[in-house]
């Protein structure tokens, strides 16, 4: 992919970045970016643009951390017991032929 300049406005800064990632992509960062200063802004009342930065910062990891969390759960507990149990029952198939 090509580099591309993208310029931004975000909490009243606005700075051009060289990004080389698909332009639609990098949009929607940028939209759920706002999306989450939006909701400081409005739920939690924050004006300064610094602690609005930074408190959407924290809830975007808090967000990164949920995803890692749930990518690293894998297989339901039903599924890792079924798991268990069938490698359970292929170990006494070897077992029983060796």
């Amino acid at each position: 992919m090509a580099d591309n300049l993208k310029r931004i406005r975000l909490l009243g800064s606005s700075f051009s970045l060289k990004v080389d990632e698909d332009p639609v992509y990098f949009d929607n960062i940028i939209a759920h970016i706002e999306k989450l200063i939006l909701k400081v802004e409005g739920q939690m009342g924050v004006r300064d643009p610094l602690r609005t930065a930074l408190i959407s910062c924290i809830l975007l990891t808090d967000e990164l951390f949920k995803e890692r969390k749930n990518l690293k759960k894998g297989l339901t507990e039903k599924e890792a017991d079924e798991v268990e149990k069938k490698t359970l029952e292929i170990i006494k198939l070897i077992d029983s032929t060796l």
